[in-house]
């Protein structure tokens, strides 16, 4: 018998690879085509099979028609495996696969923000719902709650097994800051203040920049645009900070006791929220973005940023040995 992990995410992939070093029994992976995330996967879980099942979808139409196809092509494949039972974060298509073929399902998510669309395809389908202790979406059924936020295992596994093997962007230490677009294409955001205001914002601190997109390509100081895949805690602690428009690689900065700040146009998710209350993490706008990240730089460069992210570290539980400690119920 074996655990069913479906991998979606490109964000998801360090929380995972954590979970795999310390869950010791049979695993199946799989995962969709959706930027660099195949090979992602590839260089983070060297040996393992990860076994790629459809894509992801941008608009509605797309994200509704690869649904179908994925859940398709999933049940042909699980349908013919020994599952004792399936977990992940955010796959409305291993819910739905879970459901109708018996599977005991465990879903995970963070995002708190309406229309609660991915919860609402999968905590109802759930035995068990895992969420940070401040989530207030809904969550229909069993609920199983943990101090911090799913990121905490990804700064972890960065710390205990530092950086998997990745591409050499010839960047200078420290004299750089990352730029993360917004995720245009997903359900809680469809438009947000113009974007590229913000890049010739920054441009005038005289600060290379290092901007990662939502399909898989980095754009350099230089200009040149590739498509790369990335360690990207690695990039963010060798940084001199993270702009970014969405939520994972500001709460990792966050993490990392490395300046990071928010540009999602709109109200930030509970996670966010709790390292905003922390003083790990600080939200701006176009208006004073330059200003804002003066002031957290001066704090990262005091170390009293550094010192506030540790402080936050060892209050948190490691999401990964909750569910570690949720699948127990599940015997293989």
């Amino acid at each position: 018998m074996k655990l069913w992990i479906d991998i979606v995410n490109e964000a998801h992939a360090r929380l995972w690879r954590r979970f795999l070093s310390k869950y010791k029994a049979p695993v199946l992976l799989t995962t969709r085509r959706k930027g660099s995330l195949i090979e992602l996967l590839g260089a983070m879980l060297p040996g393992r099979e990860v076994i790629a099942v459809g894509e992801w979808g941008a608009s509605d139409y797309e994200k509704l028609l690869r649904f179908a196809e994925r859940v398709k092509s999933l049940a042909s494949l699980i349908g013919d495996e020994e599952i004792s039972s399936a977990i992940s974060k955010g796959s409305a298509e291993q819910a739905r696969v879970a459901f109708g073929l018996g599977i005991p399902y465990i879903a995970m998510n963070d995002n708190d923000i309406p229309p609660h669309i991915i919860t609402k395809l999968t905590f109802p389908l759930a035995n068990v719902s895992i969420v940070p202790e401040c989530f207030s979406g809904p969550t229909y059924g069993e609920t199983v709650r943990f101090r911090g936020v799913f990121e905490v295992s990804h700064v972890l596994d960065y710390l205990e097994r530092g950086e998997f093997v990745s591409q050499d962007l010839g960047l200078d230490e420290g004299n750089y800051l990352i730029v993360r677009d917004p995720p245009l294409a997903s359900h809680y955001l469809r438009e947000g203040e113009p974007f590229e205001w913000a890049i010739r914002k920054l441009s005038d601190l005289g600060i290379p920049l290092v901007r990662i997109s939502r399909d898989g390509f980095v754009e350099l100081p230089s200009g040149e645009r590739i498509r790369a895949y990335l360690d990207g805690l690695s990039l963010i602690l060798k940084s001199a900070g993270v702009i970014s428009g969405g939520g994972t690689m500001a709460r990792e900065a966050a993490l990392l006791g490395v300046p990071s700040v928010s540009l999602f146009p709109r109200e930030e998710p509970c996670v966010s929220k709790v390292l905003m209350s922390a003083g790990l993490m600080i939200k701006a706008d176009l208006r004073n973005l330059t200003e804002v990240y003066g002031k957290v730089r001066r704090d990262w460069e005091s170390g009293s940023l550094k010192e506030r992210a540790l402080n936050f570290l060892r209050r948190c539980e490691d999401p990964v040995d909750v569910v570690i400690e949720v699948l127990g119920r599940f015997s293989c």
